[in-house]
């Protein structure tokens, strides 16, 4: 058994999403579903509902009006983006205490930009569901904070590794720990029972090629986090320098001017990333 298995293993308090987020996740599967609908439970929950407020105000979404009800956010976000920012905000507070060798922050920001890299890719390669990449994104490094939660001294271990031997976090992660933190997100995804699609795109989401049924998704939420490292947005641990898989390039026929024009883009929006990573964090 590994270090991980063995530490997940006597996990008692496995972290959960709040009620509240559970409902509007459930109620957002039915097709009829409308924004009173929605406001109803939100405002139910008087923190959830400032968080709301404070997300849809935020300059990540670059609303000039001022919104003050539930109702106008929930309208204004739209929601696909209003579950992502519900999500953004409770894995944050779920997480908030961790400060066991990793740089939360700095972590979050790199989840946030991501993300936001996901949906340009989604939007570039005409992928039809933007916002589902947004969320795969946000969520792919989630198990970066579970290896800190629950294995003192595992994420310094890893990087020590990472820096002495000049490999890859993953590699250093399956050296020290016997797993990745994309293994473990996967399974704390599989545990909040979120869509199959966006649990196996963080499972792949450094090896898309071996994803059979679901591989553009994890293609570019693997692009994504490599472009969000060549941007220099945020702080996931790993190198800056990562290497980008010919076979997903020459897949998508990408030239280096793309790369570079998606790069820059990314680049131009570190601003609203960082507004959007602090209102979030603020928030939670």
């Amino acid at each position: 058994m590994t270090e991980i298995e063995e530490a997940l293993r006597k996990v008692t308090d496995i972290p959960t999403l709040p009620a509240t987020v559970l409902q509007v996740l459930q109620l957002l599967e039915f097709s009829d579903c409308s924004v009173t609908d929605l406001a109803k439970i939100i405002i139910h929950d008087p923190p959830m509902a400032a968080k709301v407020l404070k997300i849809a105000n935020s300059a990540f979404y670059g609303h000039r009006q001022s919104i003050g009800t539930i109702n106008q956010a929930i309208t204004v976000l739209g929601f696909a983006t209003l579950k992502n920012a519900l999500l953004s905000m409770s894995v944050f507070d779920l997480f908030s205490n961790v400060n066991k060798g990793i740089d939360l922050h700095g972590l979050w920001t790199h989840s946030v930009a991501t993300a936001a890299g996901a949906k340009l890719l989604a939007q570039r390669l005409r992928y039809p569901n933007a916002e589902k990449a947004f969320t795969a994104g946000l969520l792919h490094d989630l198990g970066k904070i579970i290896i800190a939660k629950y294995i003192p001294g595992g994420t310094q271990r890893v990087i020590d590794v990472v820096r002495s031997q000049k490999v890859k976090f993953e590699s250093a992660e399956l050296h020290v720990l016997g797993a990745t933190h994309a293994d473990v997100g996967a399974w704390l995804l599989h545990q909040w029972k979120l869509p199959a699609q966006i649990v196996d795109a963080v499972r792949l989401h450094h090896q898309p090629t071996l994803s059979q049924d679901n591989f553009d998704l994890t293609a570019i939420v693997y692009l994504a986090n490599v472009l969000c490292h060549h941007a220099k947005i945020g702080n996931s641990g790993d190198r800056d320098d990562l290497p980008i898989d010919g076979r997903v390039f020459s897949y998508y026929k990408f030239k280096e001017a793309d790369w570079i024009e998606l790069r820059d883009t990314l680049t131009l929006k570190r601003p609203e990333i960082i507004a959007f990573a602090q209102s979030s964090a603020k928030a939670a």
